[in-house]
């Protein structure tokens, strides 16, 4: 059960890895950061000594930290990172609210019910799927199931991690299908054991993501009805804790994790066959499995643009409509867009 649960976090966070390898080949961190506190954060960067700052980085099974910490890719950097562990986004933003973290990386679905909830968090810096024909989520029933279409889920229990992007991928599919999301019985349940009870049959059917779909479907477990590619867009964000980007050392420090990451997803994009390597090698999975979850879950950085923020404005008002929220959003207000511009700039997007 330890191995499955290594293996079946939330698509494994695969743009973590993706972060963390394509640092291997970071040339030294630059010594000067970002001065951005926060919401009132400019594009104009100053010169800050962040020795003694230390920021506490929200990871999910140690990826960042064993890749970065085997590729050394965080020589030369002033300040320090800890590292605590999650599963999936919101008990990230839990842990931001609370003061224990204050940085963390996630998808857009939960930074709407921390808005929703008025959690001091902001979202800092986003990437967007490569290769949008592609997603890593995936609508599953057991490989003998009777189920053949969408529209015969209607009345059926299915498993899904409420407050996750997968959540959302289970509205859209729905709706596409004619399925009301109150004509389905929710059990809600972390992907892991979703994964367990679809394949298991306990449940009809579930939202899971790579490479849980590749390493089920490998066994004979189950068949996927549906993907996410064509229903919702992959988004990752970069969310802060709203006290940690109060301090301006501590944001700087932020800044500066973040223009790695960046500079790591650009190189990998250009060789996946390095994170299709340390995928088998942290997770255990076969090289076949490596493939076909990698080819899913290629990102790349990209500005927060009105077009995200627009989506996501979409995507509240959705969980709105449907009750799962109980108040109307302005979603740009989670957005810290100055930092995210002046992060950016230093990075050299557009």
């Amino acid at each position: 059960m330890v191995r499955r649960a290594l293996k079946s976090h939330r698509h494994f966070r695969l743009r973590h890895l993706v972060a963390g390898i394509g640092a291997t080949v970071l040339a030294a961190a630059a010594t000067t950061a970002l001065a951005a506190p926060g919401a009132s954060a400019s594009s104009k960067s100053t010169s800050l000594n962040l020795s003694g700052v230390t920021i506490t980085f929200a990871d999910q099974f140690k990826e960042y930290q064993t890749i970065l910490t085997a590729a050394n890719a965080l020589k030369g950097a002033a300040y320090t990172v800890n590292w605590q562990e999650f599963i999936d986004g919101p008990p990230i933003i839990a842990a931001e609210t609370g003061g224990s973290v204050d940085l963390g990386d996630m998808a857009e679905t939960p930074t709407i019910f921390a808005q929703a909830a008025g959690d001091p968090v902001k979202v800092v810096a986003a990437t967007v799927s490569a290769n949008p024909k592609v997603s890593p989520f995936d609508l599953v029933v057991p490989a003998s199931s009777p189920i053949k279409k969408l529209s015969q889920l209607r009345g059926q229990a299915i498993a899904v991690q409420e407050g996750t992007v997968e959540q959302y991928v289970l509205i859209q599919i729905l709706k596409r299908a004619g399925v009301p999301y109150s004509g389905v019985t929710i059990q809600n349940l972390s992907v892991v054991n979703a994964s367990a009870a679809v394949s298991s049959g306990k449940v009809t059917a579930a939202v899971v993501s790579q490479p849980l779909t590749a390493i089920d479907l490998a066994g004979g477990k189950i068949r996927v009805l549906a993907t996410a590619a064509g229903y919702t867009q992959t988004l990752g964000y970069r969310t802060a804790s709203q006290s940690a980007l109060d301090n301006p050392k501590e944001a700087a420090a932020i800044a500066d994790f973040v223009q790695r990451f960046y500079k790591a997803e650009a190189i990998i994009k250009k060789d996946p066959e390095v994170a299709e390597a340390a995928y088998v090698k942290i997770f255990g999975v076969t090289l076949a499995e490596a493939k076909e979850a990698a080819a899913t879950v290629q990102e790349q950085a990209t500005p927060i643009t009105p077009a995200i923020i627009s989506y996501q404005q979409t995507e509240a008002n959705t969980f709105l409509k449907l009750g799962l929220i109980t108040k109307k959003l302005n979603v740009k207000g989670i957005f810290d867009l100055p930092l995210n511009k002046a992060i950016d700039a230093k990075a050299g997007l557009k």
